[in-house]
């Protein structure tokens, strides 16, 4: 009795593992979008942001930005012409000033598969949130050696 209890319980676990319809190890290590988010974003001057992504050109349906700031509080969805070469926004604080930008991008297949960055370590959806610095203040920082 005792000895088919202890060969049926692996059997068991097996089939639930299988059966899962959402196997985060698996999505995270099958992830081929990457954005390196800059060190510091000035609230001053342009910058961009920008995504890769390792999907052939011919599988990719929609590459899109999604981003907000404090002063547009609802995200808005920038959506990048699919023949481009690259994948790449750029914001100018001078004319949509804001105190930070929170932001991620999502990169949708022919197929009907989404995929995101930045996701957390269990692959969930985990979006940037940068403030805007004035580069003043950040560079007398830096020389004082407090940043």
């Amino acid at each position: 009795k005792y000895l088919f209890l202890f060969l049926i319980t692996p059997l068991i676990y097996c089939q639930e593992l299988g059966s899962s319809k959402f196997d985060s190890t698996r999505f995270i290590a099958n992830q081929k979008v990457f954005h390196h988010p800059a060190k510091v974003l000035f609230n001053s001057r342009s910058f961009n942001l920008e995504v890769f992504t390792e999907f052939e050109k011919k599988s990719i349906k929609q590459v899109s930005l999604f981003y907000r700031t404090d002063y547009q509080p609802r995200y808005r969805e920038i959506s990048f012409p699919l023949k481009s070469k690259r994948y790449s926004y750029t914001y100018n604080p001078k004319k949509n000033p804001a105190n930070y930008i929170t932001y991620f991008f999502t990169v949708e297949l022919v197929d009907g598969k989404v995929f995101a960055t930045p996701i957390d370590d269990s692959g969930i959806l985990n979006p940037i949130t940068m403030n805007l610095v004035d580069p003043f203040q950040y560079y007398k920082q830096r020389a004082e050696g407090k940043n």
